[in-house]
């Protein structure tokens, strides 16, 4: 019978080859760049890291038509530190993304481990791409980029409207709801015009505390380059749960633009303040510049300078688009930073 079955399963799956056609595309990034910080209190580093502008990473996604405008697809996607070729997570080999879904033109449904809409979204609310030392979105902001166990729709685009929605299971074996997760995420997109918001909560371990993060914004093209707006919100003011305090919440502002001064030239700046919503003032101030120079559609110069001014028990620090080395101040110090690197696409 186990037999019979295995033939069956072979047949169905030769027969449907021969209408089937797939494809499998090999992408990634390098991203590699030298920088410098100099934070009160600590003192200077220098350092080679990898994923400034963007992380580091290598690929495979691809999809496979079922006809009648369906279509199977799939993405697996590992984290690379190209300033030392280590895998950025080594217990995982893929992990930044390891999905598979259906598509067609009712959206796309996905299940497995997916970034999140709040991180697709934060590179599209500032100049510095929500990453490198200029972001101070980025600096500011405490949410979880990806999740596991991940059911996910992204709608089609309607009339410059796109909306998605995900869930993560947290899979425990009791009656609590720890670590599960809830996103939305809303986008109009139309001519010059954009505008999003995305919100998260998730649950922690035990399910008695929920942590919420937010970010909305958006940017027009006016021409000769684009300007921004960006805001965070969110209660996530500490790694354990301990220290997020329910209704006490951490606004980070963001205003930024930039100027094309040729077609591969850009220069950019933009201005930052956070301010704490505890009894514990946390404020901060960052002002930052960006120069990009594209040698090609694949191949990106960039350098960045960030000063930034924490106020009180703050003590903010810069960050980008993957782990990185980071010099800390003492509480209420100021940090300033530069950074020179290239990011290629493949």
């Amino acid at each position: 019978m186990k037999k019979m079955l295995a033939a069956g399963a072979v047949g169905i799956v030769c027969a449907g080859s021969v209408q089937a056609q797939s494809n499998v595309v090999i992408y990634g990034v390098l991203d590699t760049y030298a920088g410098y910080t100099n934070a009160q209190g600590t003192g200077n580093v220098a350092t080679v890291d990898s994923g400034g502008y963007q992380a580091s990473r290598i690929g495979l996604r691809g999809a496979e038509d079922l006809g009648g405008g369906v279509k199977a697809t799939y993405t697996l996607e590992g984290g690379i530190a190209s300033d030392t070729g280590a895998m950025h997570d080594s217990s995982r080999l893929f992990n930044r993304q390891a999905w598979v879904g259906l598509s067609s033109g009712y959206g796309e449904l996905r299940f497995g481990r997916q970034n999140s809409s709040s991180f697709l979204m934060i590179a599209r609310l500032d100049t510095f791409a929500g990453a490198t030392y200029g972001s101070f979105l980025n600096n500011t902001s405490a949410y979880t980029p990806r999740y596991d166990n991940v059911i996910g729709y992204i709608s089609p685009v309607m009339k410059g409207f796109k909306l998605q929605a995900y869930y993560s299971l947290g899979e425990r074996s009791d009656d609590s709801d720890g670590l599960r997760t809830m996103i939305l995420a809303g986008e109009y997109e139309r001519g010059p015009l954009y505008l999003g918001v995305s919100s998260s909560r998730q649950n922690t371990a035990n399910g008695e505390a929920s942590i919420t993060s937010t970010f909305a914004g958006g940017s027009y093209d006016y021409g000769r380059g684009r300007l921004y707006a960006g805001v965070y919100r969110g209660n996530n003011l500490g790694a354990v749960a301990a220290t997020n305090i329910a209704g006490a919440y951490y606004t980070s502002y963001s205003i930024s633009g930039n100027y094309r001064l040729s077609d591969r030239a850009t220069i950019g700046a933009g201005y930052g303040w956070g301010e704490s919503g505890t009894s514990v003032a946390r404020d901060a101030r960052q002002i930052s510049l960006i120069g990009m120079l594209d040698l090609s559609k694949r191949t990106l110069l960039y350098t960045t300078y960030a000063h930034m001014m924490n106020k009180d028990a703050a003590n903010y620090t810069f960050s980008a688009a993957a782990p990185i080395t980071r010099n800390v101040p003492t509480a209420g110090g100021t940090v300033d930073g530069l950074q020179f690197g290239i990011r290629h696409l493949f």
